[in-house]
């Protein structure tokens, strides 16, 4: 299961060689598959490695069919938290926990919520997550920052360095800039570059969570299906709750409008290249977007400026094709913080 809650079916094998490696599980895709190959428990069945990595179930061999094959039924419940699934549209193939809190889901989003373009919590990877949930010491993403040492310190592999390392950096996590929050928070069509249109324009969580649709349906960079997915996911209670843990933990649910007149960088574009000196990848991006700047992944004939780190890889050389003035990360400080 996914942190949206999308639910995968995968078929158990038994253990075969393909592409030199043994297989006993494969992916499914989603529960239309099933009916499309026509597969029933039981079956004899053709397996390949897409692109020699994931194992795929191709068709069945149904001439060797012996009559004992089980023909495979679509749950109705949750494997994990047995609240309903469903299909919330008919012309969707994927099914869904309707459950924001499933065990499941919580794991995959929490560590999300964690993860270095979120929250960047340090040490909570995917292991201690689960740990977490297993012993019910968080229930939703809030909890995180109402732990106390003691209940670390009962976890496997934690002494007390580590604990006070964790506890650290989820105080720090506090004071992440609002859009982290909101791409965090794993609203579903919401990725980095919604969550930051969102975080400026209208610079509080607590503005979001109150909009219409129709409200947001009115911001040029929000399409038809964020703007649902927010409206839905804001009218849930258990998010309401969400959010006031939040802010009662001391967690920034706001966008901090200082140096927002200084925008050295507006309409212009910036690629990233090579090691920074003084900046992770991610300060030296939020910052540029502060400054009214858009970070892109790619260079182009629209990119403004190339900043160059250390060893800079072939963006740099697409630079030199194209034109691209390219600045160093001491040249970008100058240019974004002013004299």
């Amino acid at each position: 299961m996914g942190r949206t809650g999308v639910i995968t079916p995968v078929a158990d094998l038994e253990p075969v060689e393909c592409s030199g490696v043994t297989i006993q599980r494969a992916t499914l895709h989603n529960f239309d598959e099933i009916e499309r190959l026509g597969i029933k428990i039981g079956d004899r069945v053709v397996l390949e490695r897409a692109g020699e990595v994931i194992p795929k179930i191709i068709k069945v061999v149904d001439s060797v069919r012996s009559g004992k094959e089980k023909v495979f039924n679509i749950p109705r419940n949750c494997p994990a938290c047995n609240s309903e699934i469903v299909k919330e549209k008919e012309e969707e193939v994927a099914y869904r926990c309707v459950n924001p809190w499933c065990p499941a889901q919580m794991e995959k989003g929490l560590t999300h919520f964690a993860g270095r373009s979120c929250m960047d919590i340090e040490g909570l990877g995917e292991a201690i997550v689960r740990q977490l949930i297993e012993k019910e010491l968080v229930r939703d993403f809030a909890d995180v920052y109402y732990l106390k040492k003691e209940q670390l310190l009962k976890l496997e592999f934690f002494k007390d360095k580590k604990a006070d390392n964790l506890l650290l950096a989820i105080k720090k996590s506090k004071t992440r800039p609002l859009d982290r929050l909101i791409y965090g928070l794993g609203i579903r069509h919401v990725g980095e570059k919604a969550a930051y249109v969102l975080a400026q324009r209208f610079k509080s969580l607590d503005k979001i969570a109150l909009l219409e649709k129709e409200d947001l349906d009115a911001v040029y960079e929000v399409g038809p299906a964020i703007s649902g997915s927010l409206t839905a996911f804001f009218t849930q209670e258990p998010v309401k709750k969400l959010i006031k843990k939040l802010k009662e933990a001391g967690v920034n649910i706001k966008e901090d409008e200082e140096g927002l007149l200084y925008m050295p960088l507006a309409g212009k574009t910036l690629v990233f290249t090579g090691g920074l000196e003084f900046l992770s990848r991610r300060q030296a991006e939020d910052l540029a977007r502060k400054a009214g700047g858009s970070p892109a992944s790619a260079v182009s004939k629209n990119t403004d400026f190339l900043v160059a780190g250390k060893n800079p890889g072939s963006k740099y050389d697409q630079a030199l094709k194209l034109g691209v003035k390219i600045i160093t990360e001491k040249e970008f400080s100058r240019l974004i913080i002013p004299l």
